[in-house]
């Protein structure tokens, strides 16, 4: 008799199976040219879901996405799947189903003496961060990178997915981290203001906590 499932794994096996309900859409959908196919006349540096460590690729131009009605341009990263994050690359998973990747230890801020975790505050502070996040065909549609400015807010308060436990509610200043956010979780929520993209098995988030002001 074949083991059970964990948890996890059943999330993910239903996850597939809402997939396959609406694999005529989604197949549509890839089957459309990308928004700009036109190549770079420079070498675009992104980085890899899987090993988190940033290389050259001669990528495409980078994706449009629209924020507050401004055309962002994103870099693109490899397209990946939910499996591809795996403990054996690296990736940690919680009981939540989020998985996260901690790309650059932080050290804290020393000039303030602040050297816990966010979730250490209460009230829980304002914190600043740079963020992208990409679906898995590996488009971006969300970053602060490209609206030229950090992304100040105080965290907890409106329960976006950013503020789940493993992504920024366990950060400390100074640290990158990349985390995976499973369809179920990012289910009508926002991420960082916006509405989360729906009908995505996963979304892959990456955090840089700039700084830290308690309440």
């Amino acid at each position: 008799m074949a083991a059970p499932l964990s948890g996890h794994r059943q999330l993910r096996v239903a996850a597939r199976g809402r997939r396959a309900a609406t694999s005529q859409t989604l197949a549509k959908a890839k089957s459309e040219p990308p928004v700009c196919s036109a190549p770079l006349t420079r070498r675009g540096v992104v980085f890899s879901p899987v090993v988190s460590i940033p290389f050259l690729v001669a990528a495409e131009r980078p994706a449009k996405a629209v924020r507050n009605g401004a055309v962002l341009e994103i870099d693109p990263v490899e397209p990946f799947e939910l499996e591809d994050f795996t403990t054996e690359a690296g990736w940690e998973e919680l009981d939540s189903g989020l998985l996260y990747k901690v790309v650059k230890k932080g050290e804290g801020d020393r000039d303030k003496g602040i050297f816990d975790k966010v979730d250490h505050f209460q009230p829980f502070p304002f914190v600043t961060v740079q963020y992208t996040a990409w679906t898995p065909d590996g488009r971006g549609f969300a970053s602060s990178y490209a609206q030229r400015r950090p992304w100040t807010y105080q965290v907890g308060v409106r329960q976006e997915v950013q503020d789940e436990d493993g992504a920024v509610m366990s950060m400390v200043v100074g640290e990158r981290r990349q985390f995976v956010v499973p369809f179920e979780i990012a289910f009508k929520r926002k991420l960082f203001g916006e509405l989360a993209p729906q009908n995505q098995e996963a979304l892959l988030i990456e955090v840089e906590l700039l700084g830290l002001q308690p309440y």
